[in-house]
């Protein structure tokens, strides 16, 4: 859907089996924006178990009066998935779709080569004010000399930076690895031309994909059966993602007018290797192994002379730990769920034109993991015992819907009536995880819960939220000229309390054909001409806990104890409220207006699609902050107090014809502007529970007047140059020449927080797809681009990379060799040396906010299709052969790996810790049919 359908938002990262993050125009709540997913009429809260050859049609909900009929969780847009059914009255049809290729991970980072990293350490000692002879000039590695000397082993034994030659005979009698058996004894030889930690992380990922489809029906029924593999690698080492598939949607009449039918799905998923919260979205938030391999000097090898791993137990590198050590310890994880989801109905026609309907559905989910953690010993902060941990549970969700429907034409009129009742429960369920350490032995087939020492167990209990909805529907036409629409959904949900546990959401939307008036027919470049707009209301409910409307309470010796005896020598463990309950809270209403025309000109070689369209949302539930009165230690209750806005234009435009007799064309632009701000809270100016921290770092504040997730610091104004200028500037703390000079923006000649201002929002001003596709004879190529424009990143990684003090000895970016310096005045970077302060590396500020900026080539693909002729012959209905390339290439000014950069939505996204890329990737397939 990125740049395909206008006002949806799309981030992905390039880990496989990763939740993308969809928005639909714009955030209409602090918490929980993820549009509703309907998959045959049943609500999910993710499609990741659905085979993409499965689905038959995939429609976006944007416009209340649209989404509106789904009511409960639809506030945030409505994505609607129809899977393939089959057709009455047709014969067998087999279809078999398959493909196969591969994705290159590119390439990492620039990072300095051992000889320039060890001339710049010796350059942070010179800027820092050091000489040679001093205490601190001195490197495990590279001596006490003038100039660094690189050694030739990083590492022999308890030696550090030895040059010479090694008698590895010798050596290798000592050697040890095993710190159960003695201590640990190394050889590592230093890595002269360099280690790419990226590259040595990183592979050539193959992907396969098969899906087989048979479809058919006779006069009193069709059927669909699909059965899907997908089989794909990820980048990293270790990371994997595997899907298999089983469905069969059937519809039989069981009388003339009484219809039966089901959709089920079987799946059996398997993820491996994934990082980042809400099933891979936040992976760019982690300090994962893509961190770790920028994070690794290049001059540390990645094994040793004797085959074990090498590291930062060679002294002189800080902390960072070997990344393919870590990814190596995965190999023996597990994990997999399997789901089985789908419904069966009724359809009753008692007169003609009315039919009742009644669904049942529901999804149960079961999963099963174990995993394994390493004895370290290469690096300097090791692991000092074997882990082991395993965990299952299952969560049920059913769905019950009744509806009736009646459609009538009489005349010029045109009438479908919908009323219905529906009662769901999102899940209820159960989890238990346990972990432990050192098992009696490190085979894995004999590791299990009943052998470690040191166990932990928790479980959980979810009964899931239950809503209970009312809503009707009218449309009526008149004359195929006058289009009015109405919706009025009541909706209650658990999560309330009784006194607000209901709402009621109206909406409304009228069209009008402009053509189809008489005036019209003289005017022959249009061919249709529908002025639309709508109104109406939507509740969301998803951005609070059930238990909200309670407060709870908890013991704990630490933190509630009395001395019940009075001996002063035992404490009885007590109770106290660790959470305080909101019975009032209610729930949050988003108010949507549009209005936009469909045309279509030149007999239908021209379609244009344009929309206006503006979203506030209000009674908006957050934590807001209570007086100490009410208690200490207790947390806040979610409130309603907050509203958003966010308004927009959308726009679609379609040509489509020949050019000659062979040549066809297709072009489809797509384009979305929005603009996304926080109205009120409540009298509060942020969200003061929301303050996010990177290494020390608060880059994030949502506040009054800006959008969701906004970057908030000190304002970069330059480096400071000479000693003058910094004797004439605001007192400022750790101020001094090449260092950060901020902003004085309140004018009071003294920088301190109340200097900090806004720099930059996450959310994109404008997003945009062209699609376009050419044919000739029996050929077909397809290609397709997305842009994202006016949005910044805030590239936390340079935090690692940059500075020398943020991890004294660990790797440097090539960026550094243009930090400033008496011969290098008009650089960005602050002087390279050894001080961490205010002004050089513990603040959020500009100097991290990037362009995010970017337009990249989604798709390029080639289509063979071979000609009906052949294809009778061959009995066949289709024989199409493609090749494909994906994200061919990205133009962007972005300095991080990807700047398609998500996080942890809503309030803390846009954060690029170690961003998992999106890379290239080809693809050959086949599709054919019977």
């Amino acid at each position: 859907m990125q740049g395909r359908v206008a006002g949806v938002t799309v981030i992905t990262n390039g880990q496989p089996g990763t939740n993308s993050q969809i928005r639909v125009r714009g955030f209409g709540s602090f918490e929980a924006n993820e549009p509703l997913y309907i998959v045959d009429g049943v609500p999910v809260g993710s499609t990741d178990f659905l085979n993409p050859d499965d689905i038959d049609q995939t429609t976006v909900l944007k416009d209340a009066a649209a989404a509106s009929i789904y009511g409960a969780r639809a506030a945030a847009g409505v994505v609607v998935y129809t899977t393939k059914k089959g057709t009455r009255n047709r014969k067998l049809s087999v279809t078999y779709d398959g493909l196969v290729g591969f994705t290159t991970p590119g390439s990492g980072q620039k990072m300095m080569n051992p000889t320039d990293f060890a001339d710049w350490t010796w350059n942070a000692f010179r800027n820092s004010g050091w000489k040679p002879g001093d205490q601190n000039w001195t490197h495990p590695q590279f001596g006490t000399g003038a100039t660094p000397v690189i050694p030739d082993y990083l590492m022999v034994g308890g030696t550090y930076g030895v040059t010479g030659n090694v008698d590895l005979a010798a050596e290798r009698k000592k050697y040890n690895v095993d710190p159960t058996a003695g201590s640990v004894y190394q050889v590592v030889r230093a890595n002269r031309a360099g280690t790419d930690w990226y590259d040595a992380i990183t592979r050539t990922a193959p992907v396969t994909r098969h899906s087989l489809g048979f479809s058919g029906g006779g006069e009193n029924g069709r059927y669909f059966v699909g059965l899907g593999l997908q089989d794909q690698k990820g980048i990293l080492l270790n990371n994997s993602f595997k899907r298999y598939t089983f469905r069969v949607n059937t519809e039989f009449n069981i009388l003339k007018n009484l219809r039966f039918g089901e959709n089920i799905q079987g799946t059996y998923r398997q993820v491996l290797g994934i990082g980042g919260a809400n099933n891979g979205q936040g992976v760019a938030n982690d300090e994962n192994d893509i961190l770790s391999a920028f994070r690794m000097p290049s001059i540390i090898p990645v094994y040793d002379e004797f085959g074990g791993y090498a590291g930062t137990a060679a002294k002189g590198f800080n902390n960072p730990r070997n990344p393919v050590a870590t990814r190596d310890g995965m190999k023996n994880n597990n994990a997999f769920n399997a789901n089985g989801f789908g419904n069966v109905y009724l359809e009753f026609d008692p007169i003609e034109n009315l039919t009742l309907r009644s669904s049942l559905g529901g999804q149960y989910n079961n999963y099963t993991y174990w995993n394994y953690s390493r004895r370290q010993y290469e690096n300097s902060e090791n692991n000092s015992a074997v882990g082991y941990g395993e965990g299952s549970g299952y969560r049920f969700a059913w769905t019950f819907t009744n509806t009736a429907q009646y459609r009538k034409t009489f005349g010029l009129h045109n009438l479908d009536v919908l009323v219905g009742q529906e009662a769901l429960n999102t899940g209820k369920s159960r989890d238990l995880q346990a972990s432990g350490l050192n098992p009696f032995s490190n085979d894995i087939n004999y590791v299990n819960m009943s052998n470690v020492s040191s166990k932990v167990t928790n479980s959980q209990l979810d009964n899931g939220v239950t809503f209970y909805s009312l809503f009707g529907r009218l449309n009526y036409i008149f004359n195929d000229r006058y289009i009015v629409s109405g919706v009025l959904r009541r909706d209650g949900s658990s999560r309330f309390g009784a006194a607000n546990r209901y709402g009621v959401f109206p909406a409304v939307s009228v069209a009008w054909r402009v053509t189809s008036e008489n005036f019209m027919k003289g005017v022959t470049f249009l061919s249709d001409l529908k002025i639309r707009g709508g109104y109406g209301t939507m509740g969301n409910s998803n951005a609070v806990r059930p238990d909200n409307q309670y407060s709870l309470y908890s013991a704990g010796i630490g933190t509630s104890a009395y001395d019940i005896t009075g001996s002063n020598t035992s404490a009885a463990e007590g109770y106290y409220r660790s959470k305080l309950g909101n019975a009032d809270a209610k729930w949050e209403t988003s108010v949507t207006k549009n209005i936009g025309f469909d045309a279509t000109f030149l007999n239908g070689k021209l379609d244009v699609i344009l929309d206006f369209w503006q979203k506030d949302s209000k009674d908006l539930l957050f934590q807001k902050g209570v007086p100490a009165v009410v208690g200490s230690g207790a947390t806040p209750p979610y409130v309603n107090a907050g509203t958003i806005t966010n308004k927009g234009i959308d726009f679609q435009v379609i040509t489509k014809g020949k050019a000659g007799s062979k040549l066809g064309y297709e072009l489809n632009v797509t384009g979305s502007v929005l603009k996304n701000e926080i109205g009120d809270l409540g009298g509060d100016k942020y969200l003061a529970g929301i303050n996010p921290g990177y290494r020390g770092l608060q880059p994030i504040r949502n506040q009054l007047g800006y959008s969701l997730s906004a970057f908030y610091g000190y304002g970069v104004t330059g480096l400071f140059q000479t000693q003058e200028e910094v004797d004439r500037a605001p007192a400022q703390d750790g101020k001094g020449i090449g260092r950060f000079r901020y902003e004085d923006v309140n004018g009071d000649n003294v920088i301190n927080a109340d200097d900090r201002k806004y720099l930059g929002s996450p959310v994109p001003k404008f997003t945009g797809g062209l699609n376009l596709k050419l044919t000739y004879l029996n050929f077909e190529i397809e290609t397709y681009m997305y842009t994202s424009v006016g949005n910044k990143i805030f590239n936390a990684s340079k935090w690692f990379t940059d500075f020398y003090p943020s991890f004294a000895g660990a790797a440097i970016s090539e960026r550094v060799k243009d930090s400033w310096s008496p011969s290098n005045t008009g650089a960005t970077i602050p002087i390279f040396e050894s001080a961490s302060n205010f002004s050089t590396n513990t603040q959020a500020n500009s100097f991290y906010v990037e362009n995010g900026n970017y337009v990249r080539m989604q798709n390029i693909s080639l289509g063979y299709n071979l000609p009906k002729t052949l294809l009778a012959k061959l009995k066949m209905q289709k024989l199409r052969f493609y090749a494909s390339a994906n994200n061919i290439f990205t133009i962007s000014k972005y300095q991080g790996l990807d700047p398609g950069v998500g996080g942890n939505a809503d309030t803390q996204f846009g954060i690029d810790v170690g961003n998992y890329p999106v890379t290239r990737s080809w693809v050959f397939g086949v599709n054919l049919g019977f």
